[in-house]
């Protein structure tokens, strides 16, 4: 199943000095959203730190404690350098591809590589009372509440069973044979993943192939060689000049950060 991988702590030494960032993943939640996770400083910051995101093809809801603000944000195909400055204390939900467009049915591209208040979404304020918690377990709470409310009206699964499937064969997917497996055209399966994931087939598959090779390489401790070879890569130069243009540092070296 994918899970994707967010580890700013193994690609910035001072993030990983400076900052907690832990992911909860609640039973309750599990089919819809990858996690919900929390970041926060552990000492004012005096110098800017910067928050390494890897495109995940998922949409999150943020919540800034410090600014009192809610919004969705998503990044489509290129790793985003964050700057922490001052007190950090965020929260949010990692949802899981197409759920944003199947909790709001607002097309998924419309907040792609943005950052849109939540008031522009929905006119509900249901989620301004967690302004009020300071306790990390009542926050999650209080958004497990607000989403299972939402969650319990979706039914279609179609396009969150598929990113899975894509995710288990990387090598063996095509565009075309996507499009022909769903019974679409190219031209109309590129709009479908536009709405339900704000992202194109291609970079979608991308996507997909970099997570599965970190995971291969941080939890399966798999040789360079064969995870260039399970994920469709032409060789294994090829494997890791793809790692470093996301993550910034050798695959060897994120694993010697990891240990």
């Amino acid at each position: 199943m994918y899970y994707p991988k967010q580890v700013p702590y193994l690609l910035n030494k001072e993030f990983k000095e400076k900052v907690n960032y832990k992911e909860y993943r609640l039973e309750e939640l599990n089919e819809y959203c990858m996690c919900i996770w929390q970041m926060q400083s552990k000492e004012y910051l005096e110098e800017t730190i910067y928050n390494n995101i890897l495109p995940d093809a998922c949409i999150d809801i943020v919540i800034d404690f410090i600014c009192k603000t809610i919004c969705v944000a998503g990044f489509s195909k290129d790793t985003m350098s964050l700057e922490l400055e001052g007190q950090v204390d965020y929260i949010g939900v990692r949802l899981k591809p197409s759920i944003f467009y199947l909790l709001f049915n607002i097309e998924a591209d419309k907040v792609m590589d943005r950052q849109v208040p939540i008031s522009e979404i929905e006119k509900e304020d249901n989620l301004l009372k967690i302004f009020l918690l300071k306790d990390t377990n009542k926050r999650i709470n209080t958004l497990k509440k607000y989403l299972l409310e939402k969650l319990k009206n979706i039914s279609k699964k179609d396009f969150i069973n598929l990113v899975d499937e894509l995710y288990e064969s990387p090598k063996q997917q095509t565009v075309i044979d996507i499009a022909r497996k769903l019974g679409y055209n190219q031209r109309h399966l590129f709009r479908l993943f536009k709405v339900n994931y704000g992202l194109s087939p291609k970079v979608l598959l991308n996507i997909l192939r970099l997570h599965l090779c970190l995971t291969l390489l941080l939890e399966e401790n798999m040789d360079l060689t064969s995870i260039a070879t399970l994920c469709g890569f032409y060789d294994q130069s090829h494997f890791i000049k793809e790692i470093k243009k996301y993550t910034g540092i050798s695959p060897l070296k994120l694993l010697e950060n990891y240990q």
